[in-house]
């Protein structure tokens, strides 16, 4: 049962990673078809989940809701950027545990449907071995069990207490799946949903007798109880027990009592992960069927009704062509008699729990799991302040279950309650403010977007408007030019006289730059240019006028043709006159969404016609994309814009420049990866610091060539938009570091923006102080932020004194821990595994160990890379060093 699916039908995939692969083959259609994306998981990872999964869910078109149990919500409020504010951090309680791992991508043409075993943290994506069901539905065919899945989402609000939105998006998700089982053809009338919402889960299975009965879970509960009731409900002539020791909690003197009962055999599962995957799979006249979802063999999950204070469960139930059961050794009774449940039970949150926190008109809805036993006060942590920072909000009294705060919040926001239990303060969970607006709006896709910068920010003054009025106007000169040929800039035009041009006449300048490469513009890029110039005067003042003209679909659909056709002659003979003067538009946070959303459509024309353009012309290209996101025409949350933009300076790099335009080019890109960074950060790795990375390592070449004046022109009308990171000193100096490139001085930028206290010994030692409780942990993020470079160290000291050093050189990660002893370690990380993947998940478990005897003492690994580092045997931060605090 490793990450596989089982051999269900040919719906069914055959291998899955994790539901990040099912993710990222919808996005690669491309068609942003996806309107939700729902992940309902027992433990959720806030911070996991926006770094891998959030922004290829955006990616789909899809608004992203992630629902968990309010007691199992892992939370690094630094690690945690975006939640209520892209997407909906949702949080559920009932009699028992919310434990069902779904994932939903629904849309009008398709959808993908994953139900499985895998929580949405790094193990439940990666690391474990889980099992997932993929069922996949389209206008033409839907299995026939997403009319009881929708079914089963819609009712679960009247079953289950949610944080607010969490019912909305539930039910949405249901129409979806309704409609699509409503118009098309159902198949695999053999599939069966089972959930725990009306009854017991095993109530739902077959009764026997059956041929054969295997199991394979993580959990069973004390004396076998539940295993026993199933063999009673079952009645299995043979039954098979696969377990994996030192993994799978169960009872051994109750199961090896059972198993000599029914001369059963029990399997010994040599899996190296931890076998998170659950199954029940039985045989009948030859027929063998599986049980796959989230129910453990305990009776939680499997025999009581989530009316009756049993788990939130959900399963699969479907026939299989071959066992999904682990092959493995038969283990002797008397093997399994001394074994105990061998992991620890889940510490229990204790105290209050907060379930959701969300923006309304009169300030913030909070509400609580249940109904709060004792008073206390409400703390909040503003989205913009750092996260050690909280003030006092409100009070709240016994005996409510939800509460009114008049206090204004940014979704993102942080909060938790304070009570006081026998003299002693009791943090609460935290929970993230919601913005209903945005964080439920399709990405890309919303019908209300906001402008990027604040109102009146856009267009305010006349020097911007006139030179995106400039930009059209060279591209629609062009129009009266006959095609150039293909070849780079022409040798007419001296580096001199271009070069002074541009810097002494902003304006004429670069438009006389570009009728030097008249007609080589490219057909709907032309097309584009001409209808906003060409507009009759009388309608120059209403700009929702303007557009039936200069944004019409009809208009856009016939440029598309010219794309095929390596001849402009045609088109240009269409223009007998020089076009109309461009009117610049008005502020686009003034229009109608439809404005908006054309002046997307044509800035995505735009970069999709770029790599069929010359250099100038990309240049241009690279130009109009910065000016349109900085009159508003996206929301300052949809980031649509920044893979366009991202592609576009890529495409700087496909030409060699001429030496007359090497500082103009390398001045643009330099503009380019500067609004890039500025929305990208540097530790997230989220799909814009992917695509930020990709457009500096092709053109970092360029950026040498960059001048001041040059970076001047094009920065001056886009820092009220893009703020302090498009100063010209922050661009070249953001250029150097890029042609630098040194992974330790990136990683030092990257644990400051953090927050962190962190300096540099020479050139492969980083050393972070501070006070913190687990400084192993720390010097762990340090070195993932550098893990780049082919050697790093990093030691963290606490003011308490305690210190660890965390060293890195692939495969390999050594660590040493001060305490009353010198604890070393050797970690050896393959795969997928790194220091970053590490990090994220905040522990080093999973992580595979190399051992080297007690832990007490250094051996001749570590010692030879403490060598390389300059470092004795003794590696011990520098007590003298001016950095450390206390």
């Amino acid at each position: 049962m490793p990450d596989r699916c089982s051999l269900i039908e040919p719906l069914v995939d055959l291998e899955l990673a994790s539901p990040l692969t099912l993710l990222m083959e919808e996005e690669r259609y491309g068609d942003r078809q996806a309107e939700e994306a729902l992940f309902l998981s027992f433990t959720t990872d806030l911070g996991f989940f926006e770094t891998v999964a959030l922004g290829v869910a955006q990616m789909t078109g899809a608004r992203v809701s992630l629902v968990g149990d309010a007691a199992m919500s892992t939370i690094d409020p630094r690690a945690v950027r975006r939640a209520g504010r892209a997407y909906l951090p949702g949080q559920a309680v009932c009699g028992g545990a919310f434990h069902p791992k779904l994932m939903a991508l629904v849309g009008p043409q398709r959808a993908t449907v994953a139900i499985g075993s895998g929580n949405a943290t790094l193990a439940g994506w990666q690391a474990n071995a889980e099992l997932w069901t993929v069922l996949r539905a389209d206008q033409h065919h839907v299995p026939d069990l997403f009319g009881e899945l929708a079914l089963w989402l819609s009712g679960l609000p009247d079953r289950v207490r949610f944080s607010k939105g969490v019912p909305e998006a539930l039910r949405r998700v249901a129409a979806g799946l309704a409609a699509l089982h409503e118009r098309a053809e159902a198949v695999h009338p053999r599939l069966r949903l089972v959930s725990s919402s009306e009854r017991p889960i095993m109530d739902q299975l077959p009764t026997g007798p059956v041929d054969e009965l295997a199991v394979c879970a993580p959990f069973h509960d004390p004396g076998a109880v539940t295993l026993r009731r199933l063999v009673e409900h079952m009645r299995p002539r043979r039954l098979i027990v696969s377990f994996q020791p030192g993994f799978t909690e169960l009872d051994g003197q109750a199961l090896a009592d059972l198993v000599t009962e029914l001369d059963a055999d029990v399997r010994l599962d040599d899996e190296p992960r931890y076998r998170h995957g659950k199954l029940i799979e039985w045989v009948v006249e030859g027929r063998r069927y599986a049980l796959t979802g989230s129910p453990n063999l305990s009776a939680a999950a499997l025999s009581t009704s989530l009316e009756n204070g049993g788990n939130c469960e959900l399963g699969l139930i479907a026939p299989i062509r071959a066992s999904l059961i682990p092959e493995g050794a038969t283990v002797p009774t008397v093997d399994l008699r001394p074994l105990k449940f061998s992991i620890r039970p889940r510490a229990e949150r204790k105290g209050p729990l907060l379930l959701g926190a969300t923006r309304v008109q009169q300030g913030l809805h909070v509400m609580f799991a249940r109904k709060l036993r004792t008073g206390g006060y409400l703390e909040l942590s503003a989205a913009a302040a750092p996260p050690e920072t909280w003030e006092r909000v409100g009070e709240v009294p016994a005996d409510v279950a939800d509460v009114l705060l008049t206090q204004a919040a940014d979704g993102g926001s942080r909060l938790r309650l304070v009570t006081t239990v026998d003299g002693q303060a009791s943090l609460s969970n935290i929970v993230f403010v919601v913005d209903p607006l945005h964080s439920q709006k399709r990405y890309g896709l919303s019908g209300t977007p906001a402008p990027t910068t604040r109102p009146g920010e856009l267009f305010a003054d006349e020097q911007l408007a006139n030179k995106f009025l400039a930009d059209l106007s060279a591209l629609a000169a062009t129009l009266t030019r006959p095609p150039a040929s293909a070849g780079a800039l022409s040798a007419t035009v001296p580096a001199e006289t271009a070069r002074a041009g541009v810097v002494a006449d902003r304006s004429g300048g670069w438009a006389a730059y570009l009728d030097e490469c008249a007609g080589r513009l490219g057909t709907p890029l032309l097309r584009f240019a001409l209808g906003l110039s060409a507009l009759p005067a009388e309608q120059e003042a209403a700009y929702e006028e303007l557009l039936p003209v200069s944004w019409d679909e009809q208009f856009a659909d016939d440029a598309e043709p010219g794309l095929d056709d390596d001849g402009l002659d045609d088109d240009l003979e269409t223009v007998a006159d020089p076009p109309a003067a461009v009117t610049p538009p008005p502020d686009l946070r003034a229009a109608g969404a439809a404005v908006r959303r054309r002046y997307q459509r044509w800035a995505d024309r735009l970069t999709r016609i770029a790599p069929t353009l010359g250099l100038p012309e990309k240049m241009l290209v690279t130009r109009l994309l910065l000016w349109t996101a900085a009159a508003g025409a996206w929301d300052r949350d949809d980031q649509a814009w920044l893979g366009l933009l991202a592609d576009a300076v890529r495409e700087l790099d496909a030409d060699t420049p001429p030496a007359e335009v090497e500082p103009q080019v390398g001045s643009l890109a330099a503009v380019g990866l500067a609004v890039l960074r500025a929305h990208a950060p540097r530790h997230v790795s989220t799909a814009t610091t992917v695509a930020f990375n990709r457009s500096a390592a092709v053109v970092d070449h360029l950026l040498p060539a960059a001048e001041l004046e040059y970076v001047e022109q094009y920065c001056e009308l886009l820092r009220e938009a893009f703020g302090p990171a498009l100063s010209p000193e922050a661009v070249l100096k953001l250029a150097a570091e890029i042609v630098q490139a040194d992974p330790h001085e990136e990683a030092v930028r990257t644990l400051a923006e953090q927050g962190r206290d962190v300096h540099r010994h020479g050139g492969r030692l980083l050393h972070v102080t501070g006070t913190f409780g687990n400084a192993r942990l720390v010097a762990l993020q340090a070195v993932a932020a550098a893990q780049a470079a082919g050697l790093v160290g990093a030691w963290a000291t606490s003011s308490d004194g305690s210190w660890a050093l965390v060293v890195w050189r692939r495969p390999d990660l050594f660590t040493v821990e001060s305490g009353p002893r010198i604890l070393w370690r050797h970690y050896r990380l393959t795969g997928l595994r790194d220091p970053r993947s590490l990090a994220a998940q905040r522990s080093f478990d999973g992580a595979p160990t190399v051992s080297h005897g007690p832990l007490r003492g250094p051996f001749p690994e570590a010692l030879a890379v403490l060598a390389d580092l300059g470092l004795p045997p003794d590696p011990r931060p520098p007590l003298d060093c001016a950095h450390v605090s206390g």
